[in-house]
């Protein structure tokens, strides 16, 4: 005797199609989801080391900023210094001019 098609093997067929079809996209989405988890992870531990060596190179240019700076403060205080010692040289040149303009100004009357 033939068999005759019962309207539930068509049904378990169409089940089985969309059975498989949903394990297909859902393997599909879960291969997706952990390639993007994946890229996400490598772009945040890259991002992690640029952060890391943008602190090490902010920190030395710290480092350099104030040894600069207390460099400068050291040239400042010895270009006063100078100043002072010339400005005390000056005053020292100008009384000896005075004390031996006076002393020949002295004799010229005598």
């Amino acid at each position: 005797m033939g068999r005759s098609f019962q309207p539930m093997d068509w049904f378990t067929g169409i089940s089985i199609v969309a059975i498989m079809a949903g394990v297909t996209v859902s393997t599909v989405v879960l291969v997706a989801v952990g390639s993007i988890r994946r890229s996400l992870n490598e772009a945040a531990g890259r991002q992690s080391q640029q952060i890391r060596k943008l602190t090490e190179t902010v920190a030395t240019l710290s480092q350099q900023q104030q040894a600069a700076q207390t460099r400068i403060q050291q040239l400042t205080d010895a270009n006063r210094k100078l100043s002072d010692e010339l400005s005390a040289l000056g005053e020292r040149l100008n009384d000896a001019d005075t004390v031996k303009r006076v002393a020949g100004t002295a004799r010229l009357l005598h």
